[in-house]
């Protein structure tokens, strides 16, 4: 049977906080012996109070009986499991999770009530992952973790998953610095959920924008913004404005909607073109290759540079034996385009040319080179073929 966590340094640290911020609905995560949430209920509306562990629950249920109060109650859930089922939004969620780094020589006993995974963190990063879901517009999130469990990762975790936070209180216990911190959805959070999309998440950050993933109306969606610290201005909106015309010739993914410093598009699911040529057959790579250089073609008569094809790395997303182009930062109009050749050139990269000759092909870089070099000074649709009639 797991143990009952009772309080400690940690408790008695986030507990001074709560009559600051307890106010309509509250949730304490992980309530332990309950003395959280009887500590919230003296000034919210009503709380309640969630533990996987069921002798937990027992403990406090009893706690809060013999003190009279009236407006808690406590439920299983591992994490927000029991929420699935019964929707809720509150006003604050307190969580002072188990968050220590997995030591092999604790008993698995009192492990579940310390231990936050092997890194210590991992607990975290599952709470954060979906207490937006769970929060009004404008709730908050008051949360302990310990320096053990690594400041730079969980302001890292809470950052990713779009969240306002500061340092409310921090108290040296022996080895380690317990931390209270008070987090909130950011206004680019609340606008994206105001929208309808859910599960928001960040991906990754670029040198001028910062892309997110979420879902709208139940399929997965990007949301590329607007870096802050970027001198880029305008620069995601520029590319908002080239995707939903390259749409137009089958062309990068859905454009669905834009706002002043984001765009929202369809996530492609799918392989980096890299890694699909390591593993897929000639026919198939054939297949996807003609696709990309006639997407290249379709930009050059169309005098547009998207730029990077010398070597899209990250550009090119197969999906179901489909090429779709991605990264639209750098696209600009030209007298003199260089999508095709600088694909060109990608496919006669040594590494790349390697790769393609294991899988059966019988083109060299002299061949393409040539065919490249009379395609740069002609930009017509007779010059396209011969490249493509090279790929054999």
């Amino acid at each position: 049977m797991a143990e009952v966590y009772q309080p400690r340094e940690d408790t008695f640290l986030i507990f001074r906080e709560i009559k600051e911020y307890a106010t309509g609905n509250v949730l304490d995560m992980g309530t332990g012996s309950g003395v959280l949430a009887i500590e919230a209920a003296k000034k919210a509306d009503t709380v309640i109070g969630a533990d996987i562990n069921e002798e937990a629950l027992d403990y406090a249920r009893k706690k809060a009986k013999f003190k009279g109060v009236r407006n808690i109650r406590f439920v299983k859930s591992d994490l927000f499991s029991y929420f699935k089922l019964e929707p809720m939004k509150f006003d604050l969620i307190i969580f002072n999770p188990p968050y220590l780094p997995e030591d092999v020589r604790e008993p698995f006993e009192s492990a579940l009530a310390t231990t936050g995974g092997k890194k210590g963190y991992e607990l975290l990063e599952r709470f954060f992952s979906s207490v937006s879901d769970y929060l009004t517009s404008d709730g908050k999130v008051l949360v302990l973790f310990s320096s053990l469990t690594g400041k730079d990762k969980v302001h890292s975790i809470m950052e990713d998953h779009g969240f306002n936070f500061q340092k409310l209180a921090e108290e040296p216990v022996f080895a380690e610095s317990l931390l209270v911190y008070i987090a909130e959805k950011s206004d680019f959070i609340k606008e994206l959920e105001a929208d309808g999309i859910k599960d928001i998440k960040r991906l990754t950050k670029g040198h001028r924008g910062v892309i997110f993933t979420g879902k709208l109306n139940n399929k997965k969606i990007a949301i590329k913004k607007q870096r802050e610290d970027s001198e880029a201005i305008g620069r995601v909106v520029n590319e908002a404005r080239w995707l939903k015309l390259l749409n137009r010739k089958n062309i990068g993914p859905k454009f669905l909607y834009t706002e002043d410093d984001y765009f929202v598009y369809e996530f492609v699911e799918g392989e980096f073109f890299p890694n699909f040529i390591e593993k897929a057959s000639k026919s198939g790579i054939k297949k996807v290759l003609i696709d990309v250089f006639n997407q290249c073609f379709v930009l050059d008569e169309r005098r547009i540079n998207k730029e990077e094809m010398h070597n899209p790395f990250k550009h090119i997303i197969v999906k179901d034996g489909k090429a779709v182009m991605i990264d639209f930062e750098r696209v600009h109009s030209t007298e003199k385009p260089q999508n095709v050749t600088q694909f060109c050139q990608y496919v006669s990269n040594k590494k790349v040319l390697d790769v393609l000759k294991e899988k059966g092909f019988k083109f060299n870089k002299k061949e393409i080179s040539s065919a490249a070099k009379k395609y740069k000074d002609d930009i017509s649709s007779d010059k396209f073929k011969v490249i493509i009639g090279l790929l054999r």
